[in-house]
């Protein structure tokens, strides 16, 4: 069964990183997409975990390796996720709760290697870190073989039977938070969120916003958090949201086992407004 299990995790990254090397992009999302996003009770919930780009991408299969957490939060308790390796989706369970329910991941981290400096210099001015190629120029850091090691944090937003309930900070380092008391249904609304970095709310933090109505038809922007840490997002029936952040921090190399010199935190957060 070990063997089995590590060579179907083998497997799993490989086809992971055959698929980010085939794709011309600069940074990768990770986020969770639910098969539906309103329930009846009694109903399966079904949802995937993707990482890509343009709300488009690979679909990861159940890996316990992969997570440290994984688990269904609801008003009053917690439902965790167990899967058979290799499950897609990666989570099939019946929730225990009517009203809103809120999926978390918080990945284990993983490490990458640079080997050209454009490339971390795209991602880090993607991600609203200009500054960084020069810091990293001054510290006489080098330009090639460098480590950086990223987790991502994940939630998404699903209602069994109504969307009654609120949202709660749950301990992760970087972590999405929806301010609003219930999801919106087939009205246009603004939603607010709150970006918290180590329990505290974080602000001016680039978000990065993607919508994708039924059609699949994916739009893109940009956005900051205000003075309080908080995003207001404006929504609009029959659509798909995916906001993401990222902090990009300097880090001790001797701190972790692959000797990364920069950390990466991803939060993202989905919900549909149907």
């Amino acid at each position: 069964m070990k063997c089995l299990y590590k060579t179907l995790s083998i497997f799993a990254t490989i086809s992971c990183v055959i698929w980010i090397i085939s794709c011309p992009v600069l940074a990768h999302e990770f986020w969770i997409e639910p098969k539906k996003y309103k329930l009846n009770i009694g109903d399966i919930l079904s949802a995937s975990l993707f990482v890509g780009q343009d709300f488009s991408g690979y679909e990861n299969p159940y890996m316990k390796s992969n997570f440290s957490r994984f688990e269904v939060l609801y008003q009053n308790e917690s439902q965790k996720v167990n899967g058979r390796i290799g499950d897609r989706p990666a989570l099939n369970l019946i929730p225990l709760h009517k009203g809103l329910s809120v999926i978390l991941y918080q990945s284990s981290p993983s490490y990458l290697t640079y080997n050209d400096f454009q490339k971390f210099i795209n991602f880090t001015e993607e991600k609203g870190f200009p500054e960084i190629q020069r810091k990293h120029l001054s510290l006489n850091l080098p330009k090639k073989g460098f480590k950086e090691t990223y987790t991502r944090f994940s939630k998404s937003f699903i209602s069994v039977q109504n969307s009654s309930g609120k949202d709660r900070y749950s301990g992760m380092e970087l972590e999405w938070v929806m301010e609003d008391t219930d999801l919106p249904y087939n009205i246009s609304k603004n939603i607010s969120f709150s970006l918290y970095y180590k329990g505290i709310p974080h602000p001016n933090s680039q978000v990065t916003i993607f919508s994708k109505n039924d059609a699949g038809k994916v739009k893109k922007s940009i956005a900051r958090t205000d003075k309080n840490g908080i995003f207001t997002l404006s929504t609009v029936p029959n659509m798909s949201y995916l906001i993401d952040s990222v902090i990009i921090r300097k880090i001790n190399p001797s701190a972790n086992p692959e000797g990364a010199i920069w950390e990466s935190l991803w939060a993202s957060a989905t919900f549909k407004i149907e």
